[in-house]
């Protein structure tokens, strides 16, 4: 924990200074690799002189994608096949998604996507293995 620290007692003055130092080697020291590597690929997404601009709310929009589902979005984005978007089993399926709450919307879209959070720019921005395609 430091140098020479094997041979160093531990009492009620340095306690504070050996508990620290336990914590910051548990925390960061034992994963420093694991810690390494998330942050190169962290700084792919997000080049490291750019973090200082985002306030931690617009970092989570960037990472996680909106907290809502916008259902018009949803359905401007929609590629219909075999169907048209004025079907009787279209217009069942968005007055059936419409009556979701956010919660539900979520675990639908997870179901349907692999992804629970729609992307910070919406649904036409969504990306399957073949890039950017329509829902």
């Amino acid at each position: 924990l430091k140098p020479n620290g094997a041979n160093v007692l531990v009492t009620e003055e340095n306690k504070k200074e050996y508990v620290h130092l336990v914590c910051q080697m548990r925390m960061t020291g034992a994963i420093r690799k694991q810690l390494a590597a998330f942050l190169e690929g962290f700084y792919e997404i997000i080049p490291k002189r750019l973090i200082s601009i985002f306030t931690e709310q617009e970092l989570e929009l960037l990472i996680s994608g909106l907290p809502t589902i916008d259902i018009d979005d949803l359905k401007a984005n929609t590629e219909y096949h075999k169907y048209q978007g004025n079907s009787i089993q279209i217009q069942w399926f968005w007055r059936a998604l419409r009556s979701f709450d956010q919660a539900d919307r979520a675990k639908f879209l997870q179901f349907v996507t692999g992804t629970s959070k729609v992307p910070l720019q919406g649904f036409g921005a969504l990306e399957g293995m073949n890039g950017i395609q329509k829902f």
